[in-house]
């Protein structure tokens, strides 16, 4: 899982999907394989890549950023921050960052220690003048989501998140995820079946 190579890729008419006809390794990621926990994160941030990207489009960024996550994850354990940093990250390349320092209708800055709204479909939180419905999402929350998307995945590495504060995380950006992409994510319930930090 996550192997790195040069792959030989064929057109199929009519199809979607190019015909895979050879790939040389050069990069196992052998380290993924015998832990559960990696290996849930590992299908879990390559399923985002192919769900979130468009086919057949060069993306150098995303790439970069999945392999840097893909060796960090090998060497390293499986943990709650880094994921939240790559999603963050992940979107940010895409052009899919979510407000958060300000209102994403009015522009208004100063929310401060104020709960807003989270609507990821209008793109990230709402000012309490520009929302009366929708998820709450805690001042808290919303600062910690802030800090996370300025990190690098060096920077995950000394982060830590309480377990309320990263589930609020996970359901805000899942939520935002979900806003463009269709269907379930079967990682997701690959990870939970593992037992594992998410």
């Amino acid at each position: 899982m996550g192997a790195e190579g040069q792959a030989a890729l064929r057109e199929r008419p009519g199809a979607d999907l190019l015909l895979l006809e050879e790939f040389d390794v050069r990069e196992a990621r052998l380290g993924l394989a015998g832990d559960m926990g990696k290996t849930a994160h590992a299908a879990y941030a390559l399923e985002l890549c192919d769900r979130l990207c468009p086919p057949r489009h060069a993306e150098p960024a995303v790439f970069d950023w999945l392999r840097e996550f893909l060796l960090r994850l090998e060497a390293g354990r499986a943990s709650a921050e880094r994921l939240r940093v790559f999603e963050l990250g992940l979107l940010g390349r895409l052009g899919l960052s979510p407000a958060l320092d300000r209102c994403a209708v009015c522009g208004r800055s100063d929310l401060g220690e104020e709960n807003t709204r989270w609507h990821p479909e209008q793109g990230g939180v709402l000012c309490a003048s520009c929302a009366r419905r929708g998820d709450i999402l805690s001042a808290t929350t919303r600062q910690v989501l802030a800090r996370l998307s300025r990190m690098s995945l060096d920077d995950a590495e000394a982060a830590s998140l309480d377990r309320d504060t990263n589930a609020g995380c996970r359901r805000a950006i899942l939520g935002l995820v979900r806003t463009h992409i269709a269907g379930p994510l079967r990682s997701l319930d690959f990870i939970e079946k593992m037992g594992g930090d998410r």
